[in-house]
């Protein structure tokens, strides 16, 4: 009979993610980041429509920190963050916490003109830009969404 911290080891090893679930991942982090790069640029624009230039990087960089037209972007900056935790060497991440991950993206990248703050401003953005649009439809093709 196995030893349990022995059995306890082999079950986390089994558990582990997988080369699909790391390769879906690191996809859809690099998706998730062009598309918010694209969003902070759409809501830069608007922001200097109406408050003239940002200025210097270290400028906008306060901005994106504190401005309130740019805290909902945060949501796709932390689902990066917790992805790219998830890929990471030092992760103990299991094929579960992935299909946790994969759901949150799913819930959160739906643009809905009736949804949360969120969503509600991504649906705008959707709208008006046919960049978005791409990377959108392609967001929803790696998740199995079309």
């Amino acid at each position: 009979m196995t030893p349990e911290p022995a059995r306890d080891a082999i079950a986390s090893l089994t558990n582990q993610l997988g080369p699909a679930s790391r390769a879906l991942l690191d996809e859809l982090s690099r998706l998730l980041l062009d598309q918010h790069k694209l969003l902070l640029e759409l809501e830069k624009a608007r922001y200097e429509e109406t408050n003239g230039p940002v200025g210097g990087p270290g400028n906008f960089l306060n901005l994106l920190l504190g401005a309130p037209q740019f805290a909902w972007l945060r949501q796709i900056s932390g689902l990066v963050v917790d992805i790219d935790e998830a890929l990471s060497r030092r992760s103990k991440a299991v094929e579960t916490d992935a299909a946790a991950l994969l759901a949150r993206v799913r819930e959160t990248m739906a643009p809905r003109e009736d949804g949360d703050d969120f969503q509600t401003r991504y649906y705008a953005a959707v709208q008006a830009s046919p960049d978005v649009v791409i990377l959108q439809v392609r967001i929803e093709r790696l998740l199995g969404l079309q």
